[in-house]
């Protein structure tokens, strides 16, 4: 999915195959038969119809109106991270804040050292902002995807309080220049998003919400937005009157334009644009000290399938790109001093905490060497053997802490699946830091094992090891099926950087022997078509265990999803139709016309 892997179906469903096919060596078996074979299509049963509200996932952020995977998996924090997101400078421009294991800590850029400064055993804290006296920290506080509050630190003395409590949503939380109001963005008051700020003083409200934009109905279901318009990710300007978001305001692609807007009750009526292209939630525009410029995230409306750090000026102006990553770069934020740009990149796969010397280039990794835990830690360590073989084998983990919470090893690819459930795929061996007490320990593999829970006492500042052992249920080999996962798209929504050996992995640990990895569109941009091999066949990173397929999906709104395998040539194009204010806005190709292209 993207970045973290997302699997349309949940369900990893059975192929037939002939019982005297090797398991082991899918080369010559009947399965890469069948893909040269000829075309391999299908449809799914999820039709998009536009419509947001039925997009909205049930359980997860009942307040919100908007939402569903996209807006879940790139908007909101990536609440099972166990990599910095969400950087902030410290007034002094020595430490950074970030979120991290559903706290908030404070790096050394120097030495990667990082100090935890909250905790709460009910929620994960992301998204933080340092007040310019560098007393306070603001901060989100997400009650495990049912509601998302405001909370204030006192940096000097180590006390929390609540802002905020209801069962609404409240994001983007930033501390105006003189410190005495925080522009937020909530769910007020009917489920959508809306830009307001309200004063604040010692630490606590002193003063009513001023809402700066409306609801406003576009008049029209938006692709993937809805008719509703969302005002987003708030930074103020110089002065303390104004302020620049992302909205999509009569806008009918993507998740808005960058625009100014007076930081008065109903601004938005007085909104100006300074940056139009279609943008994907990423955006996130902070601006520099001066108020003459502003840095922010982007493709380039499509130019790019890769997220990169562009520089603009605040009154509008033509883009000056400052990276040429081939991976995403997200999440910028100025120094006090304008001469560093603290941001999140993914080049490793995980989102991971750099910095950009604005006037030089230098680009520098901060790696986390060392978390200083608020509280007793220990350390859990984990082997997981296949029974019949004896050897390391991988799985699927679910784990609970003793405090509830989800944890996670540094180097895996965390995530939050669509029914909430917070998991991570291991090869065989793994290693997390985790609170003092019991933690329940889940270990799946697919369909053919038993899954395993384990109960596991942890001692502060002590390793427990423990060795899990799964056991085989049954040989669908010996009957003559394959397992395989149908509709994977390795990077589409979320922070992760995925490729095909990592999906290979994760393949391996739900035990499947085949994956159907799809290249398609996201708005205007294609996602992972750098993946597919001339030929038809097997991808070249597939294994004598594993078969990687790379093929494509054709997504138009208006007929449904269909998707293709098999091309021998090139990928066909285009990869949707019926897409508003595009060149690619009429109903044609029908999905029997792009059917017909593949089969030729």
């Amino acid at each position: 999915m993207a970045s973290r892997p997302r699997a349309k179906s949940r369900r990893c469903f059975w192929l037939g195959r002939s019982s005297t096919v090797s398991r082991s060596g899918p080369a010559g078996s009947r399965m890469q038969r069948v893909l040269r074979h000829g075309l391999l299509a299908a449809t799914i049963a999820i039709v998009a119809t536009g419509t947001v509200d039925v997009l909205a996932q049930a359980g997860r952020y009942p307040a919100s109106q908007h939402g569903g995977n996209y807006m879940h998996n790139f908007y909101f924090p990536p609440a099972p991270s166990s990599t910095p997101w969400a950087p902030d400078w410290a007034p002094d421009g020595e430490s950074l804040a970030v979120s991290m294991s559903g706290s908030i800590w404070r790096v050394d850029p120097d030495t990667g050292i990082a100090d935890e400064l909250t905790y709460s055993p009910d929620a994960y804290h992301a998204s933080p902002d340092w007040s310019p006296d560098g007393r306070w920290i603001v901060y989100t506080a997400d009650y495990d995807g049912a509601r998302v509050q405001l909370e204030l630190l006192d940096v000097e003395t180590g006390e929390t309080r609540a802002l905020t409590d209801d069962q609404r949503i409240y994001t983007d939380p930033v501390f105006s220049p003189d410190g005495t109001r925080i522009a937020y963005v909530s769910t007020r008051p009917r489920g959508f998003f809306n830009l307001s700020a309200r004063p604040v003083s010692d630490g606590r409200w002193a003063g009513d919400e001023m809402p700066i934009t409306s609801d406003n109905d576009y008049g029209n279901n938006r692709l993937y937005f809805g008719r509703w318009d969302m005002h987003l990710t708030p930074t103020w300007l110089p002065g303390n009157d104004e302020l620049l978001l992302v909205s999509n305001r009569n806008v009918s692609l993507g998740s808005g334009n960058a625009i100014r807007v007076p930081a008065v009750e109903g601004g938005i009526r007085e909104a100006t644009t300074v940056l139009s292209e279609q943008t994907l939630y990423r955006t996130r525009p902070d601006v520099a000290s001066d108020g003459k410029r502003f840095v922010y995230s982007s493709t380039r409306g499509a130019a790019d399938q890769f997220n990169n750090l562009y520089v603009q000026p605040t009154v509008g102006g033509e883009p000056y790109k400052l990276t040429f990553f081939q991976h995403d770069a997200f999440h910028p934020r100025w120094s006090p001093d304008d001469e560093w740009i603290a941001f999140i990149q993914n080049d490793g796969g995980l989102p991971q905490l750099a910095l950009l010397e604005t006037h030089g280039g230098e680009i520098r990794s901060i790696a986390i060497t060392d978390r200083r835990w608020k509280r007793p830690m220990g350390t859990l360590s984990v082997r997981t053997l296949d029974e019949g073989t004896g050897l390391p084998t991988g799985s699927r983990v679910h784990l609970t802490a003793a405090d509830g919470k989800f944890y996670a090893p540094a180097d895996a690819y965390a995530r939050l699946s669509g029914r909430g459930d917070h998991l991570f795929h291991t090869p065989g061996e793994f290693s997390v830091e985790l609170p003092v007490g019991e933690t329940e320990l889940t270990v799946v593999k697919g369909f053919e094992f038993y899954p395993d829970t384990t109960t596991v006492r942890i001692a502060a500042d002590q390793i427990a090891t423990v060795t899990v052992t799964l056991q085989r249920m049954t040989d669908m080999a010996a009957e003559g099926w394959y397992s395989a996962s149908t509709h994977v798209h390795s990077n589409y929504g979320g922070n992760l950087h995925n490729t095909l050996e990592n999906l290979i992995m994760m393949s391996a640990a739900e035990d499947q022997d085949l994956v159907l990895e799809q290249v398609a569109n996201k708005d205007n941009r294609i996602l992972d078509y750098q993946y597919f091999e001339p030929g038809g066949g097997p991808h070249s990173t597939s294994t004598p265990e594993r078969m990687v397929v790379v093929g494509q999906e054709y997504r138009p709104p208006f007929y449904g999803h269909v998707f293709m395998f098999g091309m021998r040539d090139h990928l066909l194009s285009p990869f949707t139709m019926g897409y508003e204010g595009t060149a690619i806005e009429s109903l044609y190709p029908s999905n029997t016309d792009m059917f017909r292209k593949a089969k030729a």
